[in-house]
């Protein structure tokens, strides 16, 4: 079992957990294990631009004021953004390969995100496991559910 260090995060935040925190009701399993594990999370320069992009395409106002200083102050503050490196996208043309040679595509996002999960040797934690499956198949992603209560 590899050791990790504060200077290195363990869990890649998906946006869709991300975007729980700010929700108003958020769930709370969520909450309570990005409380545990806050310096121990980061985030990718997809799930950045995913992040963006969501709040770029609101109508101004105050909600948008409000997400976009969550965003830019909050989410960066409190998150390393991990960056799509060399490594990264070698294992991503790899994953993308392998899944096509199964027949099996993905969304180029989602397989960039794994990539980067993959690069660092971190656990990528998403709503979305199906999104994945495909590429737990041919890789040795750890992926991980933080909406579901865990022991």
């Amino acid at each position: 079992m590899t050791d990790y260090t504060e200077e290195e995060p363990h869990f890649l935040l998906d946006s869709n957990i991300v975007s729980e925190i700010i929700k108003p009701e958020p769930d709370f399993n969520v909450i309570k294990k990005i409380a545990e594990h806050n310096s121990d999370c980061a985030i990718c320069t997809p799930v950045w631009q995913e992040l963006l992009f969501g709040l770029y395409r609101l109508p101004e106002g105050m909600n948008k004021k409000y997400l976009e200083k969550f965003i830019k102050d909050d989410v960066h503050e409190n998150f390393r953004i991990k960056n799509f490196s060399e490594r990264a996208a070698d294992i991503h043309a790899s994953l993308r390969a392998k899944l096509e040679q199964k027949g099996r595509p993905t969304q180029k996002e989602d397989s960039m995100i794994a990539a980067i999960a993959l690069a660092n040797h971190m656990v990528l934690v998403t709503r979305n496991t199906k999104h994945f499956t495909a590429i737990q198949e041919v890789s040795d992603l750890q992926v991980e559910n933080w909406f579901e209560e865990t022991v």
